[in-house]
């Protein structure tokens, strides 16, 4: 009797796929070597990924010191804010003793106790001012120039030939900034030109 055993006929076995057999060593290696990248390519790709960190750590620092500059130099506002009613009040003091001065008598222009009063005000005003300016506080110039909601709170309207329309023709307030940063708008009154 003959044997129809599948497995006795060598050409009637499945194709090899080679799953069964074992991988030749240079086989593994050649498949071991594509998959890993070289020592080189490694150091380099922790080398770029290094640099990479650096970068952003230095980028931190840099943000870190320009925030804390900027606290730093905008610390004083809120202190500045509450005195800036003080060198308003010195201000207006000193308009309305030059105001007198103008509608004076001889008599008033020459006594001594007034124009004391006069230089002492002015001086105490300027000795305020270049306080403020020390700091970084800046006046912020208006009467002629051009309206800036940004920089002005209109009070009023004025009809006055000697502004062009839409500039500042008066001012109440004083407005002030603090390095280059708007804290208190200027009142003032802007001219508005009729057009017949």
């Amino acid at each position: 009797m003959t044997d129809t055993n599948a497995n006795s006929n060598p050409d009637s076995r499945a194709p090899d796929t080679g799953e069964n057999e074992e991988m030749k060593p240079q086989d593994a290696a050649a498949a071991e070597s594509a998959e890993k990248p070289s020592s080189e390519e490694l150091v380099g790709e922790w080398k770029n990924k290094a640099a990479y960190l650096a970068a952003e750590i230095d980028n931190m620092k840099k943000r870190f010191v320009r925030e804390k500059a900027d606290v730093i130099r905008m610390a004083n506002e809120e202190l500045i804010r509450a005195i800036l009613p003080v060198f308003d009040n010195l201000d207006f003091a000193l308009k309305s003793i030059r105001d007198m001065e103008e509608k004076a008598e001889e008599n008033i222009q020459n006594n001594k106790v007034f124009m004391n009063l006069l230089k002492g005000v002015e001086m105490t005003l300027v000795h305020f001012q270049q306080t403020l300016e020390r700091v970084g506080v800046q006046h912020i110039n208006s009467v002629g120039t051009p309206f800036d909601p940004s920089l002005h709170e209109a009070m009023g309207q004025s009809s006055d030939g000697k502004h062009e329309d839409n500039h500042v023709s008066s001012e109440f307030q004083k407005g002030f900034s603090l390095h280059g940063r708007v804290i208190r708008t200027a009142k003032v009154i802007v001219n508005k030109v009729s057009k017949a």
